[in-house]
């Protein structure tokens, strides 16, 4: 049986496997099942070629194992294949007269769910008449909405399928283009039921479709025009869409509800319990349509109003002028002052903006929000809270080892390498059965063919280790073997793409993930000696205290053992550990420094940990005074470095301040406007002592581990941050998945740190503000309330980088305005006060007025008036100017007074 199938695969001969399956019992095909699976796992592997790729088997070869596979197989196993059987539909319609599976109908109801299909409604309809398929409606209604054609050709299709279609349209493609016409064609013949069809178009609004299909239903109620009766007999339906997801729903129930106010059947109270949550609306399209349908109610309605008045009061959860203005002008013109509005407008006092609460004089008591002030808390980068959690034995270290699988990056990392140095030695017979299924995630890890940096150079390390383990607890560890065989052979499969790079080697062997990450490559090999060789001797960079940094005390400490036990430095892991020292309170460890260490050690660390110490001794390890020298002041040049032979690094690199500027790109429709930033080239130089920072900058490829390097150069973030705005920030209208992510990493890492911002700082944090992701610009945010609250944030600079984007309209206004209306503003009296000098040096940046610029100013009004200022004497001539502008002439006078 076997054998026969082989010789019908091998010899390509498709015409008889029908017959050869016939002569099967069902035993005999179910028994077949292992060798069809192996048969399509071969000729599915992909051959490469010099210019393209294809699969092992032929046309016919893979036809034989679709049928084969359809006829033997249960459900299950068949999978979700809905297109490779169908494409032949005459040879699947001989299949089904003498072997339809029993699952088969199931199969195809199922079929709602595939991203495509081979076959169509008509198909469908063919295999129900014989008996084949039991169509549940979902079905249909799917199948008949991708094909408006043949509609006539059976009569159910228009009497019921079609309404199916209405509740149960395609879920994965919007309406084709030639439904529209043909429906209204239909309903002109009378041949679709114009008023059940209005009626199911509006029930579309709650049935949970797609953003496409909803607004097909809608588009089309509009078009088929419905008459002011046919709205009042819809209006239960119309009321309920209200409630509908889709704001395009809601603004098209609005937009026909408005037209029947007038009529005495108009249900104001049923309207009334749907205003809240429509004023709630973060869209504003919504809320302003609410408002305009809410005006009427009480132009045209004298009485039964009460309800709605008290609903009207949600409108002020928005904090948006223009929403806030028009609804005070609704209440003083329409609504009695009585107790029950007071008591409702209570509750939205603190909301309701300064320029808006004069118009409500009468409804609310018009006293000044008396805001806290934020009691300052000294900002500590390293804290007893903050200290890291290191594993305290070899039990714990293999509880830990796979957390930092799981979680790829600096952080984890460094505490896995630590752990492995002081306990990889302490393994015993019993102890060292934890090990397996730590090798056995290390395995399945490294065998994915996209795999984080960080994560190849670890689960190498691991599994190198865990081999050397072998040979010593052969019997403890007896399934290592064959996890690493299999790993092996499924990394050998990978081999023949010349983009793989092998991970499995001996680690000094493997592509580490290029330029930028051979500093780690070398630390992890340096700690992979150092398990072989039992020594114990600490890491120097291994972190003390979250997210990044390490104690000075710790430093300290480490560098005394080195020097008790007469041992030198990895160069890179002392360059590193300097780098990610915390240099806020080094004044207190340097009388430490002067009574443990000697030499070297001591003269490096009185240079470092002294602000306005020069740099004195023996110059023996030139990287590390240079590395000392950059990461305490980036800015200064010492003279006694003149001779190390780092002159040829640009300037850029070693201060972390690039020249930049955001341009009008006039020529280039495409990206109209552009944040330029300028970085040097460099290729890594061949000396004896290359600088940590020096792989970094050489670096020229754009890679996912960049917001890593943030925990690698924590005092010093420059070069991060201009290789961040450079890729991905260079236009507020990327979109792409993979630079959204980097800059929310790198966001996300900023706001972890907490440390006070450079030149570099300032302009990615003022980019962000603008960026397209509200994820991103949510997280600019937070970082702006903590600075501000910890006293250490500068808005002249911040403001300067803002008002330099958009005074050339880098990103549209209304994404800043947003973010302060939402997020910043009336946190505190100090947020107050700080976003009043924030809004002012973006003000004085801009020249002509921009888009939105409205927005802007009526802020700034507002943040004046809780403030109790007035506007910046530098801002004056600007607004004398701006106020030639018909839209800005009033919110630049209601400024100038102030």
């Amino acid at each position: 049986m076997k054998e026969r199938l082989y010789e019908i695969l091998n010899e390509e001969k498709a015409h008889e496997i029908i017959p050869f399956l016939k002569e099967l019992t069902t035993e005999e095909r179910k028994n077949l099942v292992p060798t069809i699976k192996k048969l399509d796992r071969e000729i599915s592997k992909i051959v490469m070629t010099k210019n393209s790729y294809h699969t092992a088997g032929s046309a016919d070869q893979h036809a034989i194992i679709d049928i084969a596979s359809f006829v033997c197989m249960d459900q299950k196993h068949y999978g979700k294949n809905y297109w490779s059987l169908f494409r032949n539909k005459e040879q699947t319609g001989k299949i089904l007269e003498w072997g339809c599976p029993d699952w088969f109908s199931d199969f195809i109801n199922d079929s709602i769910d595939a991203e495509f299909t081979a076959f169509n409604y008509q198909d469908i309809l063919g295999w129900a008449e014989k008996g084949y398929v039991q169509p549940r409606p979902e079905l249909l209604g799917y199948h008949l909405s991708l094909q408006p054609y043949d509609l006539e050709k059976s009569p159910e299709t228009l009497e019921t399928h079609f309404w199916y279609l209405c509740e149960f349209p395609s879920k994965s493609l919007p309406f084709k283009r030639e439904w529209l016409p043909l429906v209204q064609k239909l309903i002109a013949e009378n041949k679709i039921e114009r008023k059940r069809f209005l009626r199911e178009c509006l029930l579309a609004a709650n049935r949970n479709f797609n953003k496409n299909v909803t607004g097909w239903f809608m588009d089309v109620f509009n078009i088929l025009k419905p008459t002011d009766d046919e709205l009042i007999m819809f209006q239960d339906e119309l009321m309920a869409g209200l409630a509908s997801v889709q704001s395009k729903a809601v603004n098209t129930m609005l937009a026909h509800l408005k037209k029947i106010v007038p009529a005495p059947a108009f249900k104001i109270g049923e309207f009334s319990h749907f205003v809240p949550n429509l004023l709630s609306s973060e869209v504003k399209t919504v809320v302003a349509a609410s408002l305009t349908v809410t005006e009427k109610i009480f132009q045209k309605k004298k009485t039964g109003t009460e309800n709605l008045a008290i609903a009207l009061s949600a409108a002020f959860v928005s904090k948006d002028e223009s929403i806030q203005t028009k609804t005070a002008k609704i209440i003083q013109k329409y609504i009695p002052a009585s107790e029950n509005m007071k008591e409702a407008l209570s509750h939205y006092a603190d909301n309701i903006l300064a320029n808006v609460k004069p118009l409500l004089a009468e409804y609310i008591e018009d006293k000044q929000l008396e805001l806290d002030a934020v009691k300052t808390e000294k900002l500590e980068l390293i804290s007893e809270e903050s200290q890291v959690k290191e594993p305290a034995s070899f039990e714990d270290l293999m509880f830990f080892l796979p957390q930092a699988i799981e979680n790829p990056g600096t952080y984890y990392y460094d505490l896995a390498l630590g752990g492995l140095v002081r306990f990889a030695d302490d393994a015993d017979a019993q102890s060292v059965k934890l090990f397996e299924p730590v090798f056995q995630k290390a395995c399945k890890t490294i065998a994915k063919w996209e795999v984080h940096h960080f994560n190849v150079l670890l689960c190498n390390l691991i599994i190198n280790y865990g081999l050397s383990l072998l040979e010593r607890f052969p019997v403890q560890l007896k399934n290592l073997e064959k996890i690493y065989k299999k790993t092996r052979e499924d990394e050998a499969t990978r081999e023949a793409y010349s983009t793989y790079h092998k991970k499995l080697e001996p680690i000094q062997d493997i592509f580490a993930g290029g330029v930028a990450m051979e500093p780690f490559k070398h630390i992890a090999v340096y700690v992979f000696d150092k398990i072989i060789s039992a020594d114990r001797v600490p890491l120097l960079s291994t972190v003390t205290h979250e997210p990044c940094w390490v104690s000075p005390e710790a430093l300290v400490e480490r560098l005394e053992v080195y020097q008790t036990e007469n041992i030198i430095p990895d160069d890179l892991d002392m360059q590193l550990a300097l780098q990610r020292c915390s240099l806020e309170r080094t004044s207190e460890v340097l009388k430490l420094v002067d009574k443990k260490l000697q030499g070297e050690y001591k003269d490096l660390l009185l240079f470092f940990f002294n602000e306005n110490a020069a740099p004195k001794g023996k110059f023996e390890h030139p990287s590390w005074w240079m590395t000392a020298g950059i990461t305490r002041h980036p800015k200064k040049v010492f003279k006694e470095f003149k001779n190390f032979g780092y002159d040829d690094i640009p300037e850029e690199f070693l201060t972390g301040v690039y020249d930049w500027k955001t341009i009008d790109s006039k020529k280039n429709s495409y990206y109209p406007v552009e944040l330029n930033i300028s970085i040097p080239k460099y290729h890594l130089k061949k000396r004896a002592h290359p600088l940590f920072m020096e792989y970094f900058i050489a670096e020229q490829k754009n890679f996912s581990e960049i917001p890593s390097f943030m925990w690698s150069f924590p005092n010093a973030l420059g070069n991060v941050f201009a290789k961040i705005i450079k890729e991905c920030l260079f236009y507020s209208g990327i979109a792409e998945v993979y630079e959204r992510n980097l800059v929310l990493n790198t966001a996300q890492a900023l706001h972890q740190m907490k440390k006070p911002l450079d030149a570099m700082g300032y302009l990615f944090l003022g980019t962000i503000f603008l960026d397209g992701d509200k994820v991103i610009r949510g997280t600019a945010a937070e970082i702006w309330l903590e600075h501000v609250s910890h006293k250490v944030m500068d808005n002249v600079r911040l403001g300067e980088v803002i008002g330099i984007h958009e005074k050339l309209e880098w990103a549209p206004v209304k994404r800043f305005t947003d973010l302060v209306q939402h997020q910043m503003l009336n946190v505190s009296k100090d947020h107050n006060l700080a976003l009043e000098e924030l809004l002012t040096h973006i003000l004085l940046q801009m020249e002509t007025p921009v888009t939105n610029l409205k927005k802007i100013l009526d802020i700034y009004h507002e943040v004046l008036a809780l403030n109790q200022s007035e506007a910046d004497k530098n801002l004056k001539e600007k607004l004398n100017n701006w106020k030639e502008n018909s839209s800005l002439k009033k919110i630049c006078n209601l400024l100038l007074k102030k």
